[in-house]
């Protein structure tokens, strides 16, 4: 079969052939919109220069980094995980340049801004989408995802352990003498793996102890809407067997319902323990309240994911593996014992 040509590119991209040439060499001022057609034209018909993509050859590696108000409470976390990202990519000569992406940006959008910054690779920091992450690597652009880990069986990834995370916090409950605990969630933008890891673990930990787990103790929120939380809550703290303790599936969801929960009277640790999966509160704030949890050290994160994509870089025929770090206890005061109708400090 005859290789693909600079003219099969044009008539299917409905261009000229020196249109086309301009494009693949990176010369000329081209629409973004022509260019972009003559692209996926050549990706289409399997046209070898598209691989890899323009400035590849350079010591660039892009972060895409969420700009949308949904993460919000995440960039305290991520930008640690970014700093820790650059001094190790720096350390090994290579720059990093920062893309800002929202929801709202379709895979070509970002794709263009990716190949306009000429850089040499990719990490897509808790964002995913497997159309997008596959292109660039059809392009010759490796990819490393950080803190998502719905894709770890397609891209590379590092990640925290939730299901052993989440096993190791409700354990820690269940080492306090709790049995009746609710295990309370919310939709995780873009995370939907992260969620089941974490109720997995958890219901493992209760499983291995022999105690049952009610459909009615799963509680799943509107986290914006603060009376879905009041309602639900109500409900479930006026059983005649009331739970003891409250596993969230990370402490922004617990910051919600701690409020909620005064305002119910209950208050933590006397009446109620809690603890979450994970953290993504910055506890240097005084205005955060302390809640014990499972962390994920985001210097590892960083220096780990810079180091995969070295790796890439350097080895291009590795099969993809996933990297997850184990989540570390930290006691915060927010779980106690509990010993019949009064629970007491461990």
């Amino acid at each position: 079969m005859a290789k693909p040509t600079l003219q099969d590119i044009a008539k299917l991209a409905g261009v000229s052939s020196s249109t086309v040439s301009l494009v693949l060499s990176n010369k000329g001022k081209i629409s973004p919109e022509v260019q972009e057609k003559v692209r996926l034209a050549a990706e289409e018909i399997g046209y070898s220069k598209t691989v890899p993509v323009a400035g590849s050859i350079s010591n660039i590696v892009a972060v895409l980094f969420h700009f949308d108000h949904q993460l919000a409470q995440t960039w305290h976390i991520l930008r640690q995980v970014t700093l820790s990202l650059e001094r190790t990519l720096s350390d090994m000569n290579y720059l990093t340049t920062l893309i800002p992406i929202t929801f709202d940006m379709t895979d070509s959008e970002i794709f263009r801004k990716i190949v306009d910054s000429r850089a040499a690779a990719v990490i897509s920091m808790h964002f995913g989408r497997e159309d997008l992450f596959a292109r660039f690597e059809k392009s010759g652009l490796p990819v490393v995802l950080v803190i998502n880990s719905h894709f770890q069986s397609h891209f590379y990834t590092v990640c925290a352990d939730n299901f052993q995370g989440s096993y190791e916090a409700a354990s820690h409950l269940l080492d306090l003498g709790h049995k009746r605990i609710v295990y309370a969630d919310f939709d995780i933008y873009e995370l939907p793996a992260t969620l089941s890891d974490r109720y997995f673990g958890f219901y493992k930990a209760l499983n291995e102890r022999g105690i049952s787990f009610p459909d009615g103790l799963k509680l799943h929120f509107d986290i914006d809407d603060l009376s879905d939380i009041r309602q639900k809550m109500e409900t479930i703290f006026s059983m005649e067997e009331k739970p003891t303790a409250i596993f969230f599936v990370d402490d922004y969801l617990a910051a919600h319902c701690i409020g909620v929960l005064d305002d119910m009277g209950l208050r933590i640790p006397e009446d109620v323990s809690i603890v979450a999966s994970g953290e993504v509160l910055d506890y240097d704030e005084p205005y955060v309240p302390k809640v014990s949890g499972m962390i994920t050290r985001p210097d590892l994160l960083g220096k780990f994911s810079a180091e995969m994509l070295i790796d890439r870089l350097e080895h291009k025929h590795l099969e993809s593996y996933v990297l997850k770090i184990k989540q570390q206890f930290v006691d915060r005061g927010s779980a106690v014992r509990f010993m019949g109708d009064e629970s007491v400090d461990k």
